[in-house]
């Protein structure tokens, strides 16, 4: 008598069919509604980390430039990537920039000396190659190459950079001319074009015309080397 029970409460207590679809088809409906919006805030998370590391290298390489008196270059590395058929920002790396020993007397050709190692934005993020979104980087790219040519800083063969520095009164330059011929030649952007954006991934080249609505735009005030950011906070 227990035992037919015990049968008859364990098949009062299982679930139908019927159940089983009414909770799956419940759960699908949720994650249609919820997963753009999921995706969406992981997207914006991924972004925000992406412009806090950049604007925490910017910052760090401004200190550095004052604290040791010596003026600090980052350059920012343009390439393809596998799965990408057009160019854009992919990483970043600061150096300090000296005056080569092996040079004569009187004469002077800079050094650079890498400080820490190479930045890689996420493969989510970008920052276009794109004269309204990135004027501080809006210059004639330079070959990405070692001194002695036999690798780069990148890592990628084919990558070229634009650079900008900041100086030892904190001041922050853009990198008009190759460094490699002696002394760069540098000039200061406006405050209105001192600045550059990231943005997610689209699968395509990224303009002022297709930008998505979340994105992360960096400010250095030239003078200053104050740095500011804007989120739109939106996906």
């Amino acid at each position: 008598m227990k035992l037919n029970h015990i049968c008859r409460h364990s098949v009062r207590s299982a679930f139908t069919l019927i159940e089983t679809l009414v909770v799956v088809s419940i759960i699908v409906l949720i994650l249609a509604m919820t997963g753009p919006s999921l995706l969406g805030t992981m997207q914006a998370s991924r972004l925000s980390s992406a412009g806090d590391t950049v604007v925490g290298l910017l910052a760090e390489a401004q200190q550095t430039a004052m604290a040791q008196n010596v003026p600090v270059e980052v350059r920012f590395f343009k390439y393809q990537t596998p799965t990408t058929s057009y160019e854009s920002y992919h990483s970043l790396q600061a150096f300090k920039v000296t005056n080569d020993p092996t040079v004569g007397v009187g004469e002077i050709k800079e050094l650079l000396v890498p400080i820490g190692t190479l930045t890689r934005l996420p493969d989510s993020v970008i920052i276009p190659h794109e004269k309204v979104l990135a004027p501080l980087l809006d210059a004639k790219g330079f070959a990405d190459t070692k001194p002695d040519g036999s690798s780069t800083y990148s890592g990628v063969q084919s990558a070229t950079y634009n650079a900008i520095r900041f100086m030892t009164d904190g001041t922050c330059r853009k990198l008009a001319d190759n460094p490699t011929t002696g002394v760069a030649a540098m000039t200061y952007p406006t405050l209105r074009t001192s600045c550059i954006t990231l943005s997610p991934e689209i699968g395509q080249s990224v303009t002022d015309t297709n930008l998505p609505k979340n994105f992360y735009c960096i400010q250095i005030d030239p003078f200053t080397g104050k740095i500011r950011t804007y989120r739109p906070g939106e996906y």
